[in-house]
């Protein structure tokens, strides 16, 4: 039985949809095992009530941050007192919190977690950034921030595709400013060519929906990954499998941001394998 007191710390995860959220059951399996008074709790808010319910919340003495779903990223930038440059640069923020000033701050982890989850992959055999391609289709948040961190990393190109043409173009003007030895260029959906290639679209989160990138002519040794949640393996995950491409599932960029979320949050030095070890349960 999980207690809710008048001492617990509620951390509410906002999305619009929530159903689809993962963060709820992960994290509130590892506050009852490590016997910690806190909880994440789903909130369904719709765009238009969005920054002021953020400033809402984080008014209650007793609410420690908030994690933020579709599609509230890029509003959250505006939401919060203050951005980190990581989140002003991708424009998308996915953890609130009230930094040590007090401040009310917004922070964009989805990157420093993709790369954690590649770089376990990989094992050290991760191609070399320097003379690699990255392709990266979408550009909400998640997009944004994996983009921001692929450039960080150093990759020799990093195409960025998206339906909407002015937010991509918007994100390549920022990255290239950021990033003036990275190549950063609109791409179109295809994976013929490229080291790494990400969906980061909401296209996946249903078993009938299309494929988001072509996977025709794509090399094996291309690494592929889908950041949607709500089904482990998508469509597009299968055909890459299929073709000999090593997958990155979204649920490990979870697992690895768990952490992360923990540190903004007041526990610090949280290993991602404790959240890793909940599978089992």
């Amino acid at each position: 039985m999980i207690d809710i007191s008048g001492t617990t710390r509620i951390f509410p995860v906002i999305g619009w949809p929530v159903e689809q959220v993962k963060a709820t059951a992960l994290f509130n399996a590892y506050f009852q095992r490590h016997g910690l008074d806190a909880r994440v709790i789903p909130l369904k808010i719709e765009p238009a009530s969005y920054a002021a319910a953020v400033r809402m919340l984080m008014s209650f003495e007793n609410v420690g941050g908030i994690f933020v779903s579709i599609p509230h990223k890029p509003a959250s930038v505006g939401a919060v007192q203050v951005a980190t440059p990581r989140a002003a640069l991708a424009g998308s923020c996915n953890a609130i919190y009230r930094a040590a000033d007090g401040v009310l701050t917004g922070d964009l982890i989805d990157g420093e977690g993709f790369i954690r989850v590649f770089d376990r992959l990989c094992a050290g055999q991760a191609p070399a950034p320097a003379s690699s391609r990255a392709l990266v289709v979408g550009t909400g948040g998640v997009g944004c921030a994996i983009a921001y961190a692929l450039a960080e990393r150093g990759y020799a190109e990093v195409a960025i595709c998206d339906t909407r043409l002015e937010p991509a173009a918007a994100l390549q003007a920022r990255l290239r400013q950021a990033f003036p030895n990275v190549r950063i260029v609109i791409g179109t959906p295809q994976a013929a060519g490229y080291d790494v290639v990400v969906n980061a679209t909401p296209l996946g989160m249903h078993p009938d929906d299309a494929v988001p990138i072509d996977l025709q002519d794509v090399s094996p040794d291309c690494i592929v990954a889908d950041c949607g949640m709500k089904i482990e393996m998508t469509r597009l995950l299968r055909q890459a499998q299929e073709r000999g491409c090593r997958i990155q599932k979204g649920k490990e960029m979870l697992i690895e941001q768990a952490p992360l979320y923990l540190e903004h949050f007041g526990w610090s030095g949280v290993s991602s394998d404790a959240f890793r070890a909940l599978e089992a349960l």
